[in-house]
């Protein structure tokens, strides 16, 4: 007969046998749940999309949890994101970080948008360990925009032509434009050989509504912004080519592309499916008739097909 004393000890190694072999079971749950990945975005509608896009195009075809973070103001902050490992994917465009982040200077051997993309995904997988997808198909350059009746006024429609009257002219840009070597403002008016009246650095949201009250006389904006066209502005073509190519792209660190190769599979479909007329209607939906982005996003992805 087994005394008291020891049927207490085997109800307590019972006890503990239990319990580690449920600690065992949830700690495999957590290992067979996709583990999770963060987003990030910059401070304005386009790459807010884009990123939500991605977001529930991994969620829906994944076992990855995903955080979008948004407002990241500037490339640079998003890259050095990257690198610490803050961020695991964001969408960026070819211009800003070969004009950006590997400082190279933009000339005429530089506008091909073929080769502006094969050498910034080059460079970035063998610098930052860091793989930039395909294409998504639409081309985001910069663009210098005015009033459309100011346009008219004065004979506007190239960049040139406004050159003559530049030293009266002030502009709204955003502080990545305003800051960056290469593409930037300051290279901006030495490749036209113009000098503006004054340049105003300013959140991106603001300054199409200071363009379009008469607060400045013309605006650096993103040529698949939606409210260049409802603002009543309009784009003068950048006929001395200045603007190198921006083909926007889903970037992504190749540490957690060999931890979950599955997200290329998932983000495929985004690959070639935004042209230009695509981009810029959904950033007007966000823009223009003040939307919620992840609404946007996710109709989109419906419409496409590609969530049940």
């Amino acid at each position: 007969m087994v005394s008291t004393k020891y049927r207490f000890m085997a109800l307590a190694i019972i006890t503990v046998m239990v319990s580690v072999a449920a600690l065992t079971i949830v700690g495999c749950g957590e290992t067979d749940s996709g583990g999770s990945i963060t987003i990030g975005s910059g401070d304005f509608s386009e790459p807010w999309i884009l990123a939500e896009i991605s977001k529930i195009l991994i969620e829906e075809h994944t076992d990855i949890s995903v955080t979008h973070t948004r407002n990241i103001t500037g490339s640079t902050l998003l890259h050095e994101g990257m690198q610490s490992g803050d961020f695991d994917l964001y969408p960026s465009w070819t211009g800003t970080q070969f004009a950006g982040v590997l400082e190279m200077e933009i000339t005429e051997e530089w506008r091909d948008r073929e080769k502006i993309y094969d050498y910034v995904k080059e460079q970035f997988d063998q610098e930052y360990d860091v793989h930039w997808f395909p294409p998504l198909g639409f081309d985001n350059t910069y663009a210098l925009v005015v009033r459309e009746d100011y346009a008219e006024e004065h004979g506007l429609e190239t960049v040139s032509d406004i050159v003559p009257m530049a030293d009266e002219v002030e502009v709204a840009m955003d502080a990545t434009f305003y800051d960056r070597p290469g593409d930037g403002w300051v290279d901006f008016q030495a490749h036209y050989d113009m000098e503006f009246a004054r340049g105003h650095s300013m959140d991106y949201g603001l300054l199409y509504r200071a363009a379009a009250e008469g607060d400045v006389e013309a605006a650096i904006a993103y040529s698949t912004d939606g409210r260049i066209a409802s603002l009543g502005l309009t784009i003068l073509e950048d006929d001395l080519g200045f603007f190198p190519p921006y083909d926007g792209a889903m970037v992504a660190r190749n540490e957690t592309l060999a931890e979950h190769p599955e997200i290329e599979e998932a983000l495929s479909v985004m690959w070639g499916a935004f042209p230009e007329e695509v981009m810029a209607g959904l950033n007007a939906e966000v823009d223009v008739e003040d939307r919620d982005f992840e609404d946007v996003a996710r109709e989109f992805v419906e419409e496409m097909g590609w969530i049940d």
